[in-house]
């Protein structure tokens, strides 16, 4: 009988090539297992996976429905790094499908958390998805804020960042001294 773990590095091995096919037999097979051997959290990073392909696919009932899964199971374990991925999976998923107001609440849950966690790389790329959700619903001054939240929630910023960000606070200045 093959490990899961070992399915597991196979079906990424597979996604990292781009056989997505085989990469979801992987993945389901060593769902399986791990739940025979009630390893839940090695159930719920595959459940992850596999959503995370099904979006990729363009399965959307099934990518929510397995990123669902996997978040409730994240919830049980108590694992909040896993419930902030699987919500920021779910929050890229609702925006690929034109469901923006979905993936930006799923997108500030996952930022309370990898804020919570203290993962700055992982609250940047999150500040970073929301604001291209509030550029797509055309709520320019709010995809402004969460683009420049990407910049300061990051402890070492390039020059490339620090004059982004010093571009991107003169209107933010101009705009909030408006409104007081």
């Amino acid at each position: 009988m093959t490990e899961p773990q070992v399915l597991r590095e196979e079906g990424l091995r597979h996604y990292r090539k781009g056989a997505l096919d085989e990469a979801v037999a992987c993945f389901a097979e060593a769902h399986s297992l791990y739940m025979e051997k009630e390893d839940q959290h090695g159930a719920a990073e595959v459940l992850n996976n596999l959503g995370v392909i099904y979006h990729q696919q363009e399965r959307w009932s099934e990518a929510a429905e397995t990123l669902e899964k996997a978040h409730q199971a994240f919830i049980a374990m108590g694992d909040a790094d896993g419930q902030a991925q699987t919500l920021g999976n779910l929050g890229s998923l609702y925006g690929a499908s034109g469901q923006l107001e979905k993936a930006a609440q799923h997108f500030k849950d996952a930022l309370a958390l990898f804020h919570r966690l203290g993962d700055s790389q992982a609250e940047s790329i999150t500040w970073r998805a929301l604001s291209t959700v509030r550029l797509r619903q055309r709520r320019w001054l709010e995809a402004i804020l969460a683009y420049d939240s990407s910049l300061t929630c990051l402890k070492r910023l390039s020059l490339g960042q620090r004059l982004l960000h010093l571009l991107l606070g003169l209107p933010l200045r101009l705009l909030s001294g408006a409104r007081e």
